[in-house]
């Protein structure tokens, strides 16, 4: 059942591929669970885009779906994250400590057909704005596993993410990725 797990991550990391459109968005995050298998976990998809918040300082939306995909609702395997960035340090101003958070992180990831939603924070070195960007520099953030369906094996649960994030603004695609992932949870 694990080695069917990891296959199935390592198909929707290869996704990853088919919606770069954008060489200027990146993502190299990484996920590390400290469970007894010790899984680590590439968050290693090209469709990185961030969009305006709401009493917030933005959302980066990431994904390695197609946008086909994201419209329609067919597929067995993916990943879709989304970060929302709560406020920006100020030098000076700012107290850093082990649990210091400035944004919330949520993970869903579809594998045959099975969805595990998972969910937690940390703290960032954000740059850019959701006008032109956002790059958001991750250490050692924490999540765990928040919903799944009935078969999703957790091989996660409790990790750290760790990386860099660069998204380039696109409501549009925005959008298109928020309404899949409400599908997603509400299924």
């Amino acid at each position: 059942m694990r080695n069917a797990f990891i296959g199935c991550l390592m198909v929707s990391l290869l996704g990853c591929a088919h919606v770069a459109q954008n060489t200027n968005s990146a993502c190299s995050l990484i996920v590390e669970s400290y469970s007894i298998d010790q899984v680590v976990f590439p968050i290693d998809c090209h469709t990185v885009v961030c969009t305006d918040g709401f009493a917030n300082e933005g959302f980066v939306w990431i994904t390695d779906l197609s946008e086909d995909a994201l419209r329609s609702g067919e597929f067995n395997h993916g990943q879709i994250v989304q970060i929302q960035l709560l406020w920006i340090p100020e030098a000076g101003k700012t107290p850093l400590s082990e649990t210091s958070t400035n944004f919330v992180f949520e993970h869903i990831i579809i594998s045959n057909g099975e969805i595990g939603v998972y969910g937690g924070g940390g703290y960032c070195w954000p740059s850019g704005n959701a006008q032109t960007g956002i790059t958001l520099d991750v250490e050692d953030a924490t999540i765990a596993l928040q919903e799944k369906s009935e078969r999703f094996v957790d091989l996660l649960s409790p990790s750290t993410i760790s990386g860099v994030v660069r998204s380039q603004p696109n409501a549009h695609i925005a959008r298109l990725i928020e309404a899949a992932a409400q599908r997603i949870k509400n299924q």
